[in-house]
């Protein structure tokens, strides 16, 4: 591969890299450009370096540590900044499966009252106050800018990053091949609801779990250490003899 050639690929590579974190962003809620984010990220990575360096020689460590424990620490900033971000991202999409089956149930009840689907994604989301309404709302802004409702809710779609979504905008791009989209509306936001409460058990199970093991093992170690007492002592009988 030529100079020239490895350039473009570098190049190509970093512009993908900045489109894959701006849609992560975008996920997170965050209206921030990806260049903010790594400035702030590699600030704090730097910030990291400089301290933990600073500390693990004014401790008296040689060379060798002080270079690998400020390596260190700057990738743990690192890490951490990414960390947080697909915190938040897995919050609102937490979010988004609570909320989507109100919304989804809102829209099907107003176009069965005979509502265009444009006007039912904007009252939906002016009686909404949360992610999805937002979402609506900034489709009921595109669309009034002159995009079609399809390509609207399909960028809303991918914004969000969230499968339920994509579900329910699939159900909604259909309203020009059926007459009875209030019907698929409403079918898919019991879907929706279904989903979200299995999700809900199956997050209570796995708390249930997390809080049982510690107890179960507590109420054992009391006992195995009464046991463990006179076994002791037995042994140390019988070695004595």
């Amino acid at each position: 591969m030529t100079a020239s050639g490895a350039f473009a690929q570098r190049i190509a590579g970093l512009a993908n890299a900045d489109a894959e974190l701006a849609a992560r962003l975008r996920r997170a809620g965050s209206s921030r450009p990806p260049s903010e984010f790594r400035a702030r990220q590699a600030g704090g990575a730097a910030a990291g370096l400089v301290v933990a360096g600073g500390v693990l020689s004014a401790a008296g460590m040689g060379l060798p540590l002080v270079f690998a424990g400020a390596l260190a620490a700057a990738a743990a900033v690192y890490g951490a900044t990414e960390h947080s971000l697909e915190r938040q991202i897995a919050v609102r999409r937490t979010q988004i499966t609570e909320e989507l089956p109100i919304v989804a149930e809102q829209v099907g009840m107003l176009l069965a009252s005979g509502m265009s689907l444009r006007g039912a994604l904007e009252a939906a989301s002016r009686r909404g106050q949360g992610i999805c309404a937002e979402g609506l709302a900034r489709v009921g802004a595109r669309v009034a800018g002159g995009t079609t409702v399809e390509v609207a809710l399909a960028e809303w779609a991918d914004d969000a990053g969230s499968a339920d979504i994509r579900r329910f905008v699939g159900v909604l791009t259909l309203h020009e091949d059926t007459t009875d989209i209030a019907a698929l509306v409403s079918d898919e936001a019991r879907s929706s609801r279904m989903e979200a409460h299995r999700r809900l058990i199956a997050h209570i199970e796995r708390r249930n779990e997390q809080v049982w093991i510690p107890v179960t093992v507590a109420a054992l170690v009391p006992g195995s250490v009464l046991l463990a007492i006179p076994f002791s002592d037995a042994l140390s009988e019988y070695v004595a003899l």
